[in-house]
């Protein structure tokens, strides 16, 4: 039986690029002779619907065109990851996780990588029930996202400029938190378990973390001193090098629950959830066109 594609697209991401990308994505699959049907998204949620429905219905090959927001929400709606195929046509502004994994930004050579059959298994993270692909986080990277929600510039510009505001504004919160049945209670900046390294259009968070090796990279921020130490970390941030900075804490595990001492949002793939507890787990077994 032909296999067949379905592309799921989000037709707001990325400056509306993903019309140019689609269209050549399209394109590009027809010249290999593929069977391909896609499905544009309207609205958020659209995208986890309309999977649902696919992967219930039997359909195994699900491809995602926009960006990380769009491959959460596919992702979210996969009815068996295990059972099914996940590939992505980076199409969104910051493209993090596809960056990641070294997936290529030109649709035409994205959907090439697809038709060359090749998948690997490729972890991804559980958070209260809800799947992340790359970061989950919560902190001072939660408070840049309820600021881009506010302001009126777009794409990288607004995540640095509402990363600037909350760099003098945000001042921490306290969380209790237990991994592979250890408990520690510190004030932090931030606190993000990562699958993928990095967040916002490039700021690499953990550029150690591996898709495949099976653990969860755990990245915990002291907030510990006055604003010129969270200036620094904000530096050192930015340069790549937030894990060599003293007061961060890195390492690997298998599950990890932060328990902030006042309720607060949760970030999955600069998705904002404010009803979730962070309790993460690691989960295996979804194949992924890489």
């Amino acid at each position: 039986m032909k296999k067949i594609f379905h592309l799921i697209a989000n037709p707001t991401a990325g400056k509306k690029k993903s019309d140019k990308n689609l269209q050549l994505a399209q394109e590009t699959f027809l010249s290999y002779g593929a069977s391909v049907q896609t499905h544009l998204t309207h609205g958020v949620g659209d995208a986890t619907n309309i999977v649902r429905e696919l992967t219930q219905g039997g359909e195994k090959d699900i491809i995602a065109l926009g960006g990380d927001g769009t491959l959460h929400e596919v992702l979210n709606g996969l009815h068996d990851p295990t059972a099914c195929r996940l590939g992505l046509i980076p199409s969104g502004t910051g493209n993090d996780f596809a960056e990641k994994i070294g997936l290529p930004l030109q649709a035409d050579k994205a959907v090439s990588l697809i038709m060359e059959d090749r998948v690997q298994e490729t972890d991804y993270l559980e958070v209260d029930g809800v799947r992340c692909m790359n970061v989950a986080g919560i902190g001072m990277d939660v408070d840049v996202l309820e600021r881009c929600k506010k302001g009126k510039s777009k794409g990288k510009l607004k995540y640095l400029k509402s990363l600037v505001q909350s760099l003098f504004a945000y001042k921490g919160i306290k969380v209790e938190f237990e991994a592979d049945g250890e408990k520690q209670t510190r004030d932090v900046l931030l606190a993000a378990a990562c699958n993928g390294s990095q967040f916002g259009g490039g700021i690499k968070i953990c550029p150690t973390a591996d898709v495949s090796d099976g653990k969860i990279s755990t990245v915990i921020v002291d907030c510990i001193g006055g604003k010129w130490k969270i200036i620094k970390a904000f530096i050192q941030l930015l340069k790549g090098k937030i894990l060599d900075y003293a007061a961060t804490t890195h390492f690997l595990c298998d599950a990890v629950k932060f328990m902030p001492e006042k309720k607060c949002t949760v970030q999955l793939d600069g998705e904002l959830y404010k009803d979730l507890s962070f309790d993460v787990k690691l989960r295996r077994g979804l194949q992924f066109y890489r």
